[in-house]
C-alpha cells in the first residue's frame, strides 16, 4: 500500500514538472503571445469592451484578449512603453503623451469605437431638477458649497469625483470645470464607486459614464438622478436624450477612444472592426453607450480604419 501511494505522489510530481516545463516553452509562449490581444484602461469602457470582446471571441475562438482596466492613464503608459496592443481610453492622448510615446518608437492612432453621456449624478430625492454647466464648474471647484444656494435643501454639497488616473477625471475637468477641483472632492476607483457614494448620501453629487446608470436591457435603471444640463439662457438637456446626445445638444458628450500603435496587425484590425460592425454597436447601445457619428466613422477611415 505504502509503495502504491509513493508511486502516485512521484507519478504526480513528474507530471508537474513536465506541466510546468511546457508551459514555460519558450516557443509556446511565443505562439500564445502572438494570438493574444493586450487591452488596458478605461474603467468606463471596461465591462463594454469586456462583452464586445466575448461577442468577437465567440466567432474567432482562436485569438485570445487579455483586458485589465486601471483608468486611461493607465492604458496610455502602457501603450507609451509598449506594454499593451490597445489602449482604451475615454479622453484624447495628450500632446505630452504622444510626444513620449513618439520617442518610445510607438505611433498613437486613435479610434472612436463609441459615443458617451456623461451624466452628472445626485441623490433621487436631492430635489434639484437641472443644472447649467456654469454652476455645474462653481460646485465641482467648490465655489458653491450648499445646495440651498441652488433652490435645493439647507445641505452641505458632498463633491464625488473619480481619482486622477482616470479619463474622465481629465475629460470634466479640462473640458468644463477648467479649474483645479475641490481639496474637498472625494476621490474614488470607479465609476461605480461613485454611484453608490451618491445613492448613500443624499447631499451627495458626482459624475459617471450613462453606462452605469443602465439596466441590463440598456434602460435607465431609476436609482440615482441624472441631471440634465444647460447652458445658460439654453434648455436643460438629459443624457439620456439619445437624440440629444447625438447632436451634441447634451454637452456632455463625448468619443471612447481605443489607441493603437501605428498599422494594425490582422488579429488587432479584425477586432476593432468587429466593434465598429451593426452587430458590435448594438452590443455598444445594450450597455447604455451610442454609436459612433458618420462624422467620427469618417476620421476612423482616415486613421486606416
Amino acid at each position: 500500500m505504502k509503495y502504491i501511494y509513493l508511486l502516485l505522489i512521484t507519478s504526480f510530481v513528474f507530471s508537474s514538472c513536465k506541466q510546468e516545463q511546457k508551459s514555460q516553452d519558450p516557443e509556446l509562449q511565443e505562439i500564445v503571445k502572438r494570438n493574444t490581444i493586450v487591452i488596458k484602461g478605461s474603467d468606463t469602457e471596461l465591462p463594454m469592451v469586456k462583452d464586445l470582446s466575448k461577442a468577437f471571441s465567440r466567432e474567432r475562438n482562436d485569438i485570445m484578449i487579455d483586458i485589465s482596466g486601471g483608468g486611461s492613464s493607465i492604458g496610455i503608459e502602457a501603450l507609451i512603453n509598449n506594454e499593451t496592443d490597445i489602449a482604451n481610453s475615454s479622453r484624447e492622448m495628450k500632446p505630452s503623451e504622444i510626444e513620449r510615446a513618439k520617442k518610445n518608437g510607438v505611433n498613437p492612432i486613435p479610434i472612436m469605437f463609441s459615443v458617451d453621456a456623461l451624466a452628472i449624478i445626485t441623490h433621487s430625492e436631492l430635489g434639484v431638477d437641472s443644472l447649467s454647466t456654469e454652476q455645474l464648474t462653481q460646485i465641482f471647484s467648490g465655489e458653491i458649497k450648499n445646495w440651498k444656494e441652488l433652490g435645493g435643501p439647507d445641505l452641505s454639497i458632498v463633491v464625488y469625483g473619480r481619482d486622477s488616473t482616470s479619463g474622465t477625471y481629465s475629460y470634466l475637468k479640462d473640458k468644463f470645470i477648467r479649474a483645479p477641483y475641490s481639496a474637498k472632492m472625494n476621490h474614488l476607483h470607479g465609476n461605480a464607486d461613485v454611484v453608490k457614494a451618491v445613492q448613500n448620501n443624499k447631499a451627495g453629487i458626482g459624475y459617471a459614464g450613462v453606462g452605469f446608470l443602465m439596466d441590463e436591457n440598456g434602460k435607465p435603471n431609476g436609482s440615482i438622478w441624472a441631471m440634465p444640463i444647460y447652458i445658460k439662457g439654453s434648455s436643460a438637456y438629459s443624457p439620456y436624450e439619445v437624440a440629444a446626445v447625438k447632436k451634441g445638444d447634451y454637452v456632455l458628450t463625448r468619443p471612447l477612444y481605443q489607441y493603437i500603435n501605428g498599422k494594425p496587425s490582422q488579429q488587432i484590425y479584425d477586432f476593432i472592426m468587429s466593434e465598429l460592425t451593426l452587430r458590435g454597436q448594438d452590443v455598444i447601445k445594450m450597455h447604455g453607450y451610442f454609436p459612433i457619428n458618420d462624422y467620427q466613422a469618417e476620421i476612423n477611415k482616415l486613421n486606416g480604419l
